[in-house]
């Protein structure tokens, strides 16, 4: 006798456990956040995240903190380079 449901079968489990794998791993959720999530929800979020990704893919973040004055403000400049990079002539 087949089942009269016609939704998910448990073969099925990762088409809706990988979005709440990525809400957790990426995102800081807790499973039951996650599954209590409307779909909607955990599409938007998810696909948000990716955007930002996108976004920040050609940037990273040596590049950006590696001018002078932000070195500086991190408390990473030297006033003197280290021994073996200074030029004897």
């Amino acid at each position: 006798m087949a089942l009269a449901f016609f939704g998910l079968t448990p073969n099925d489990k990762e088409i809706f456990l990988e979005p709440i794998f990525l809400l957790m791993y990426y995102m800081g959720f807790t499973h039951q956040e996650g599954m209590n999530l409307p779909i909607w929800k955990r599409t938007w979020f998810i696909d948000r995240f990716v955007k930002e990704m996108e976004k920040s893919q050609g940037q990273s973040r040596a590049a950006h903190a590696n001018d002078e004055g932000t070195r500086a403000l991190m408390g990473q400049h030297r006033t003197n380079p280290p021994a073996k990079l200074r030029r004897f002539t």
